[in-house]
């Protein structure tokens, strides 16, 4: 190749081939190739770092605009001001990355009210526990105790238990996540008269959805810590399950209703309300769903 050929070539886009007249394409935004930028120092000490330890990084930037400002990440988004943030559809899949990892060892998070028992997020079941002792753990209504009479032979053993696990692992957490679909057709007919389109109603729904997951370790945490804080362990859920509350009302009101009146308020509140309550019966149905199909599969 001639040192004529090679100076062309980095002088164009290596994504859409237009002339370059700077280090990025005016085009598409790619920058241009250098030798050094595949090495793994410059992966390193660029690349990582500025990701994870700049705070003008673009995931930082957003994890802040979330957790700080509730609905308004949302509303850059409907506003066209994309760049400077994450994806939603990427946010939601960090955060479901870090709670599946975080998660892996077991974690379940249950609601009892009076007579009524509901699963809060996504369950991660840990796989050394028996079948009886896992369904018993999603099962709160008793609903699988007949078909797990009439198949408890088959799932003696090690090798049915480790089976039972991956079916119901393999069902309801894909599902679980699922339920970002189920939010946002819940807004979006709940604020129809807004007249947003349903992507807005999604991408909102992920940001929700990526605060809760996120959010959702500070129970993890305080389980780990359970032997320091005691009787206010109790207090830790309450606290964070107030937050999650309190986040979803004010995202509400802010990218949906109109922020100042008492009615957008009132109107927030009761979304919320809805929309915990669904989030709730979802998730308590799809790992029982899960738990029956693992069940039905033996």
């Amino acid at each position: 190749m001639s040192l004529e050929t090679t100076t062309a070539a980095q002088e164009r886009c290596p994504s859409c081939g237009t002339p370059l007249a700077g280090p990025y394409c005016a085009r598409c935004g790619e920058r241009a190739l250098e030798p050094e930028a595949l090495t793994l120092r410059h992966f390193l000490v660029h690349t990582v770092a500025h990701e994870l330890l700049h705070l003008d990084g673009a995931l930082w930037r957003t994890l802040r605009l979330l957790f700080v400002h509730p609905g308004r990440l949302s509303l850059e988004y409907s506003a066209g001001r994309r760049r400077p943030y994450v994806n939603p559809f990427r946010l939601l899949l960090i955060a479901i990355v870090a709670y599946a990892l975080m998660t892996s060892s077991g974690f379940i998070v249950t609601w009892h009210i009076g007579p009524v028992t509901t699963s809060m997020a996504p369950a991660s079941i840990p796989r050394g526990r028996s079948v009886e002792d896992t369904i018993k753990q999603v099962d709160v209504y008793g609903v699988l105790q007949r078909p797990l009479a009439a198949k408890r032979t088959r799932l003696e053993g090690e090798a049915a238990r480790e089976r039972f696990h991956d079916r119901l692992q393999a069902f309801a957490e894909p599902v679980s996540f699922a339920n970002v679909v189920m939010l946002a057709g819940v807004l979006h007919l709940v604020f129809w008269r807004r007249r947003r389109r349903f992507l807005e109603d999604a991408a909102f729904s992920m940001h929700v959805v990526s605060f809760v997951l996120l959010s959702s370790l500070t129970v993890f945490v305080a389980l780990r810590l359970r032997r320091w804080l005691g009787g206010y362990l109790f207090v830790t859920f309450g606290l964070v399950a107030l937050w999650q509350f309190v986040y979803l009302a004010i995202a509400i009101r802010r990218f949906y209703l109109t922020a100042g009146r008492w009615g957008g308020r009132l109107l927030s509140v009761v979304a919320a309300m809805l929309l915990y309550v669904l989030n709730t019966v979802f998730m308590t149905a799809v790992q029982l769903a899960g738990a029956a199909v693992a069940l039905a599969l033996f």
